[in-house]
């Protein structure tokens, strides 16, 4: 059996999906033979359909192929008892309203959903919204959570009570910065942003007087130093599928602040300070219990490091390739059944 991975174009600025598959690509690869190709085309594209039309009449008859996330349209180019399609989030559906919302819908969601095999979804959440939004059978889509990056690893680093550095992730809306800059003021921290902050964003830290580090484009390498150079994972999001920061925060030993919001807070399973994300005061009042109450956030970290035991890359990749050794064995049991009614 042979694994295609099919991902959106590298002409993307994104790479948390790519990220997510890297992380596991040594332990996939050592289970079986794995392919990786990209379309070359952002967005829908027939060309992307064409380009995966031909890869699928040049490829075995045994292959099982895997879009990732992003592109699900790809599916329809591909054999659909032979197809893999995995939903990070489904975010993407608000974007639109009218007529090229429901285009959207169709395309994106919908469609592929009813036409593959198999779903995959990161978080209960994400399928829980899948089945809301299209009626899909819950047994159609298995969860399989994210890996926690080999990079990020444990330092031993004092607390730095006085001035502590704060790590925030992410520059989308729902990371929802604005709020921590407003609870930040007055508080005597470094807050280190890693993404892009408009000028709004920056001279209301200037004003507030809040010292601040902004990042882009880090190395994998770069962002675990990052981590470990932290006192706080600050991550008060306001919607995520998943919420990979909180896992690596746990491994890198750190205290982690997120939203009491699925699937944060079950995600977080106890080792995380929970937050109302859309509250400033309780952002800025759990700061400063984290700062304050050594007890508590020792124990939490502690309580941390089990967690993030359930989400190794081993585990995530084990797990994908039961999803696919699945499916061959389906294909397999099916065309025993008709050689058996044949002869």
């Amino acid at each position: 059996m042979k694994v295609v991975l099919i991902f959106r174009s590298r002409l993307l600025n994104y790479h948390s999906i790519e990220n997510v598959f890297g992380t596991i690509q040594n332990d996939l690869s050592a289970n079986g033979e794995i392919e990786y190709v990209c379309v070359d085309k952002v967005g829908f594209r027939l060309s992307n359909i064409f380009a995966l039309r031909k890869l699928v009449r040049s490829g075995r008859e045994d292959t099982i192929y895997h879009v990732t996330g992003d592109i699900h349209y790809a599916v329809f180019a591909l054999p659909r008892k032979r197809t893999v399609l995995t939903i990070h989030d489904c975010v993407f559906i608000n974007k639109r309203k009218g007529v090229r919302g429901w285009i959207l819908k169709k395309l994106y969601l919908d469609w592929p959903v009813k036409y593959v095999q198999r779903v995959t979804a990161i978080s209960q959440k994400t399928k829980q919204e899948v089945i809301s939004l299209t009626g899909c059978n819950p047994d159609k889509i298995k969860v399989i959570s994210n890996p926690v990056s080999y990079y990020i690893s444990y330092t031993q680093r004092p607390f730095n009570r006085s001035k502590p550095v704060l790590l925030f992730i992410g520059s989308l809306p729902n990371k929802n910065l604005n709020r921590v800059i407003e609870a930040l003021k007055n508080f005597s921290c470094t807050l280190n942003i890693i993404g892009s902050v408009d000028s709004s964003q920056q001279q209301k830290m200037d004003n507030l007087g809040i010292d601040y580090r902004i990042e882009r484009n880090l190395s994998n390498e770069e962002m675990a130093t990052r981590y470990q150079q932290s006192d706080v994972i600050l991550f008060p999001s306001l919607y995520e599928g998943f919420g990979l920061p909180v896992i690596e925060g746990f491994k890198a030993g750190r205290a982690v602040l997120t939203s009491e919001i699925s699937p944060l807070k079950e995600l977080s399973d106890g080792a995380a300070w929970l937050v109302d994300p859309y509250n400033i005061d309780s952002i800025r009042e759990t700061l400063t219990r984290i700062v304050n109450d050594d007890d508590t956030r020792n124990k939490k970290i502690q309580a941390g490091f089990t967690v993030v035991d359930q989400y190794t890359p081993h585990i995530v990749a084990s797990s994908y390739w039961r999803t696919y050794n699945d499916l061959h064995l389906r294909k397999l049991a099916i065309l025993a059944s008709v050689m058996q009614y044949f002869f």
